[in-house]
């Protein structure tokens, strides 16, 4: 027969008991009900940091242009790459198709159309179309795009954030954007509808914030600002004092902008046309990645080789490098020889930038360029004027085919906030 436990040892037992129920609600409390371990010491060789899990939060990815210049096999790799990261779903910005305004050829819409669709079809979870300036712009491609998905504009909600899902291209053609009465009218009811999600997220193609606001560009050799009545005021006023965060397309450059104590940011390329010169400039391949949270999204670029934060390009970076234009402007023919080049500089940042400028010279070139090259240092909103001789080497009225030469520009600071680098090409005309 077996001998009963004494009652010490069954006390004992008890306490033994008792404290293990003790530990495992002290490392659930910490850590979360799904965690175990086997470890029974006081000390645990982790930390007591808790697990990210969260029910409420949750991933998504964006792409952004394919198109405006599609470089084959970047969209495709992107799919493969977002499928092995897993998000919940996929949003896109728009321009996912080569299209046009111009393009009304059913039949070829409908073949690129085909193709994108059997991009879309290697995703495992859902992918969320938006109309860009190449998907839509005239009757013919309207009325593709709402054969296959019915609507130009919408919203849903996920876990109480609410995705409000606009169409820019509201009036005929490319230009200027738009987002139409009726449109407006829809989102702002929309927002009046989820006045207590905990998130609101905004999706259009073109960035008409800063539309409104006006674009410099240059126009046969003169800098003009030219702004568009898009409509979007009225949408951000019905936004109002609601936590939000807006994503565009269209501009093919990657930046992080500050409205309304907000974020807005325009994304960079999935394959469209870029000349993919950097992260300082914003113009790299990339998927981004959202962590929606109580407080807000957490972002992060993702390109093949790494990971980058959401202000890699900000906008003080796209300040800075759109300011870089030469102020004169030669038409094709014109005698360069002697003629001067005045590059205005502007540091935008809040920290110094010192940087180098140098002339590339094809080998064997028969042009010289005075100074050849300066070191600059710009204290914070400091300005200054930089100007260069060309100079023929032989004697020659006109330029000749041989290729001019190229200011090459190089600035980084030491805490690595700017690293750009680029060329700029003696203005002509086309």
């Amino acid at each position: 027969m077996k001998q009963s436990m004494t009652i010490p040892a069954r006390l004992l037992l008890l306490a033994n008991f008792f404290f293990s129920i003790a530990a495992w609600a002290h490392d659930d409390a910490s850590h979360g009900i799904h965690f175990k371990h086997s470890v029974p010491t006081a000390k645990k060789p982790w930390t007591n940091k808790p697990f990210l899990n969260n029910p409420n939060n949750f991933q998504f990815a964006l792409v952004s242009d394919r198109t405006g210049g599609v470089r084959a096999g970047v969209f495709p790799k992107a799919v493969k790459r977002l499928n092995e990261l897993r998000p919940e779903f996929v949003v896109s910005v728009g321009d996912l198709i080569k299209g046009g305004a111009k393009q009304i050829n059913e039949r070829v819409l409908r073949e690129q159309w085909k193709e994108f669709n059997s991009f879309i079809e290697g995703f495992d979870m859902p992918f969320f179309y938006l109309p860009g300036n190449h998907d839509v712009g005239n009757e013919v491609a309207d009325q593709i795009w709402d054969d296959l998905y019915g609507v130009r504009y919408y919203s849903f909600t996920y876990k109480e954030v609410l995705f409000l899902c606009l169409n820019t291209q509201d009036g005929p053609g490319t230009k200027p954007p738009l987002l139409g009465d009726k449109q407006v009218q829809w989102a702002i009811g929309e927002l009046k509808k989820h006045q207590k999600a905990r998130w609101t997220l905004v999706f259009i193609h073109q960035p008409l914030w800063l539309m409104e606001e006006g674009i410099e560009i240059r126009r046969e050799g003169k800098k003009i600002l030219r702004r568009s009545n898009t409509g979007w005021p009225k949408i951000e006023k019905a936004l109002g004092d609601r936590k939000y965060t807006v994503f565009a397309g269209h501009v093919h450059h990657y930046g992080k902008y500050m409205r309304n104590q907000r974020a807005y940011y325009t994304l960079g390329t999935t394959g469209g046309g870029s000349r993919l010169r950097g992260t300082a400039l914003g113009e790299f391949d990339h998927v981004t990645w959202v962590t929606m949270t109580d407080q807000g999204p957490r972002m992060a670029n993702l390109l093949v080789d790494g990971i980058l934060p959401d202000d890699i390009a900000t906008e003080s970076h796209q300040v800075f490098w759109r300011s870089l234009l030469f102020e004169e402007y030669f038409e094709k023919g014109t005698s360069l020889n002697g003629k001067t080049l005045t590059l205005p500089l502007r540091n935008s940042f809040e920290f110094e930038i010192k940087g180098k400028l140098s002339w590339k010279l094809a080998p064997n070139s028969n042009w010289a360029i005075k100074p050849e090259a300066s070191e600059v240092v710009l204290q914070p909103e400091q300005e200054k004027t930089l100007r260069f001789t060309i100079l023929r080497t032989k004697p020659n009225k006109k330029f000749s085919k041989a290729p001019l030469p190229k200011l090459g520009l190089r600035f980084k600071d030491e805490g690595k906030k700017l690293d750009l680098d680029m060329l700029l090409e003696i203005p002509l005309a086309r």
